[in-house]
């Protein structure tokens, strides 16, 4: 059994806030606060770990959670179209992003196609971050909604934080190594960019010491048994991965009753209970998506481009080396000096194994910490498996589970290494420089390093008026921004005569494609068009001709490849007209995992950064061989 000492290192003592453990510790959590706010104000585009998604969740709550087949609301994608997103090539005004300030943002210029993904996860973080951000909202240089989001993933970190310290003194760990092993996972790559996002794996680190904190009372006779599922299932509802501190519990417990026949009854009622809080939940949020659902899950673009028909075995082999320990996770954005946190971030992933590995040596045989390191490698390779398994039986989608789904491991892995920080000075000293090391990195490159990222700002309708556009092949269609006291607007195509009209669209049909034309509108409060603000806009109509589609199959395959058009810069497709559109660059597109003698079609657009040719849309249909 895991005996927990007293929250002083040395046992026994009275609690108070202004003792030092108290004192070291906020500390500590002020410099991983700080280093966490100051990345989310300066990280001023939206994350690739899919932060747009979770943003549109949190703008929509307090709610019942957003629905299969929803799309992003138009104040998220009017935001992201100001900002961008951290990936190549999705800046404001390109293909794959609207144009900031758009009144009317185009869904499928957005990610995932413009449909929100975020739907898997419950509304407990998302309603939380929404009602704390309204607080934060309040605080001085807050100037909007996703700084003020961000900030509260600061808070999260920092009352996981205090619970993992919390759990260190209670398995006898001094002040100085719960400060470096604390330190040292508030500032990991991995951890920050979690909590200086808007994403629900800020709670894992929280998620995770709640059920550690239980296990460890409850181990100790302090408190009763089902305080381990209760916390489990407050756990999960923070966010389903975090199921992994689940894992961890049913493998510590099996291993527990392997080591010592003691507690039998007990142990089993426990592990099986919270394993079923975990089942259960996963299933209840799931049955309860699908009777709201507004589409169908598996016909969903982001599942549609990874779907095959069988699973790939190969595949396992990739996952366990993908997700060895929730440090492999790790990305880096462009305002911190990569080529210092990179290599950090890998010490920390190899020294977590090699302190894992020194536990074992350094507890006593059959011992709770063995069991518990035991627990930590069952969880870390099982997350990523089980992930994996889940996604092919739901919607036959092949794809590998990142490492930070496994956050929630992380605590227990703190407390597991104990009894090296307990014996060697030498543990603990390492510890706290790899983590006053990434800190410094950390803290200079929010400060000092490189350029801050441009937000374009929207045009101010006072002075001029945004003006944007779609096409086809054979028309223009323009829109612009409603301007304040306005009675109606004159346009003018490429210098025609002016004409008024009170909306704020107009459209032009009969042109050839590849053509460009220009756009004057200006506003007006009587019939004059010379005493308010302008503004202009050229664009082109997408290009012409069908493509040239052929196919070729195997048995379980089919792979299109079209010739490219001229004046194209894109396309995109769909497999058929039950699938939304998705676009690609490639000039070719492969499907697995179909059944012998199958057929199958595929519908191919072109387009450029203004808009499609729906006119000349190419569709092959194909068929499996025998």
């Amino acid at each position: 059994m895991i005996r927990p000492a007293a929250f002083s290192s040395r046992g026994g003592g009275r609690f108070s806030l202004l003792s030092w453990p108290i004192c070291v510790l906020v500390g500590v959590v002020a410099v991983v606060v700080g280093v966490v706010a100051l990345q989310a104000r300066d990280h001023s585009k939206f994350s690739r770990v899919d932060e747009l998604q979770h943003f549109d969740y949190v703008l929509k709550s307090p709610s019942g959670g957003v629905r299969i087949g929803e799309q992003y609301g138009l104040e998220a994608m009017g935001v992201v179209a100001c900002r961008g997103i951290d990936l190549p090539g999705w800046a404001p005004g390109t293909p794959r992003l609207s144009e900031c300030g758009d009144p009317r943002p185009d869904p499928t210029r957005s990610h995932s196609n413009g449909y929100n993904s975020a739907y898997l996860h419950t509304p407990v973080y998302y309603s939380a971050t929404a009602l704390a951000g309204e607080a934060v909202m309040r605080l001085p240089g807050v100037d909007s909604s996703l700084v003020a989001y961000r900030l509260v993933g600061a808070v999260w970190l920092a009352a996981g934080l205090a619970l993992v310290w919390y759990a260190l003194g209670l398995v006898g760990v001094g002040i100085a190594g719960r400060a470096a092993v604390v330190g040292l996972l508030g500032v990991s790559p991995v951890v920050v960019h979690a909590s200086a996002m808007v994403n629900p794996d800020a709670t894992a680190l929280l998620g995770g010491a709640a059920v550690l904190v239980a296990l460890l009372k409850w181990e100790s006779g302090r408190w009763p048994w089902w305080t381990v599922p209760a916390a489990s299932a407050a756990a999960i509802w923070l966010r389903l991965t975090n199921s992994a501190a689940v894992g961890v519990i049913a493998a510590y417990l099996m291993l527990r009753l392997w080591q010592k026949r003691d507690r039998v009854r007990e142990r089993l009622l426990v592990a099986g209970a919270s394993s079923a809080v975990a089942v259960l939940s996963v299933l209840a949020w799931r049955l309860w998506q699908s009777y709201r659902q507004l589409d169908e899950e598996q016909d969903l673009p982001l599942y549609v481009a990874e779907r095959f028909g069988y699973f790939r075995w190969t595949s396992l082999d990739d996952q366990l080396r993908a997700v060895v320990t929730p440090f492999r996770d790790q990305w880096v954005p462009e305002v911190l000096p990569r080529n210092v946190l990179v290599p950090l971030g890998g010490i920390a992933d190899v020294g977590l194994l090699v302190l894992l590995g020194a536990a074992v040596a350094f507890s006593a045989a059959r011992s709770a910490h063995r069991a518990l390191v035991g627990g930590v490698f069952a969880a870390m390779v099982g997350m990523g498996i089980l992930t994996m398994a889940t996604n092919y039986w739901t919607l036959s989608r092949d794809s590998l589970a990142p490492g930070r789904y496994g956050l929630a491991v992380l605590p227990f892995a703190a407390v597991a290494v104990a009894p090296v920080l307990r014996r060697r000075v030498l543990a603990g000293v390492l510890v706290g420089a790899l983590a006053g090391a990434t800190a410094g990195a950390m803290l200079y490159g929010v400060l000092f390093y490189g350029p801050k990222p441009v937000v374009a700002v929207p045009p101010d309708s006072e002075t001029t008026i945004g003006v944007w556009c779609s096409t086809t092949a054979s028309s223009y269609s323009w829109r612009w921004n409603e301007v304040p006291g306005a009675d109606s607007y004159f346009v003018s195509i490429d210098g025609s005569s002016w004409s008024e009209q009170s909306d704020t669209t107009k459209t032009a049909t009969g042109r050839l494609p590849n053509t460009d034309a220009v756009l004057h509108v200006q506003a007006s409060n009587g019939h004059e068009r010379d005493n308010g603000p302008s503004g202009s806009r050229a664009c082109r109509t997408a290009p012409g001709g069908r493509p040239n589609v052929s196919c070729a199959t195997t048995s379980s395959s089919y792979t299109w490849t079209w010739d490219p058009i001229e004046g194209a810069t894109q396309y995109r497709i769909r497999n058929d007209t039950a699938h939304p559109w998705f676009e690609i660059t490639r000039l070719t597109k492969t499907i697995e995992g179909a059944r012998p003698g199958e057929d199958a079609v595929l519908y191919v657009q072109a387009g450029n950064a203004d808009g499609w040719n729906v006119e000349g849309t190419a569709n092959q249909t194909c068929r499996t061989t025998p």
